[in-house]
């Protein structure tokens, strides 16, 4: 649990009407879902407000200010996906409107915030990434900026971090690698195809118990740690 999420003794200091607000309030995100899908929009975005209002009056700060450090990110990683589909569905309404694409890439930006390094880091790229191949956005270059953002500023190096861990000294030097890559069009999109594949690698590994440990240490360790010395030659 994060320093910033609110222990219990807390809680209890907190008005009634907050409480019972934050108990409801996925009552409030059913309801924009179904306004968002019947395409009534405005409802949708006046319910989604209200839910993310509800959780930003819980944590005592403004709705701009809300971020994935109130949360455990393992125990509250179904809440973390749900914040992140949230400003997606209002980044692309307020996108609508010309008048509106300041907030909309406040949204973007929210939506990053909520996606970066998280399990359903990939789910939430290639849902962007479809999103802008079929330009269905008014402000395209907003949308391209956050998909280039999920790439970039991510730290998530996922196959390294199952294979030494997310502290390890070769993990933190294939990070660095990565933004060598970044920098080259064909590293980008290297990058790019590595976020859509190695979740799946990851899965493979780990559900296949002893023999995938054994294939971790004999050939992926090995293979890792010299991309990770090209890596630094560079």
């Amino acid at each position: 649990m994060t320093e910033e999420k609110k222990a219990p003794e807390e809680e209890k200091k907190k008005p009634e009407s907050v409480l019972n607000a934050y108990r409801d309030r996925l009552k409030s995100l059913k309801q924009a879902r179904q306004y968002y899908s019947t395409g009534e929009i405005p409802k949708a975005v006046e319910k989604y407000s209200q839910y993310l209002n509800t959780l930003a009056s819980y944590f005592g700060v403004s709705e701009e200010r809300l971020s994935p450090n109130f949360f455990d990110n393992e125990k509250e990683i179904s809440e973390l996906l749900l914040i992140s589909q949230v400003y997606w569905d209002l980044a692309k309404a307020y996108d609508r409107s010309p008048n509106l694409h300041r907030e909309s890439i406040r949204c973007l930006d929210q939506f990053v915030k909520f996606t970066n390094g998280f399990k359903y880091q990939h789910i939430n790229a290639q849902m962007l990434r479809k999103f802008i191949k079929r330009k269905q956005a008014h402000n395209l270059k907003a949308f391209q900026n956050a998909y280039t953002k999920i790439q970039v500023d991510s730290k998530g190096c996922f196959i390294a971090s199952y294979s030494y861990g997310t502290n390890h000294q070769v993990t933190n030097d294939l990070r660095e690698f990565k933004k060598i890559l970044l920098e080259l069009p064909l590293g980008f999109k290297f990058v790019e195809f590595y976020y859509r594949l190695s979740p799946h690698i990851v899965s493979l590994f780990e559900g296949s118990g002893s023999i995938g440990k054994l294939i971790n240490y004999i050939a992926l360790r090995p293979l890792l740690f010299l991309i990770s010395l090209i890596g630094k030659k560079k």
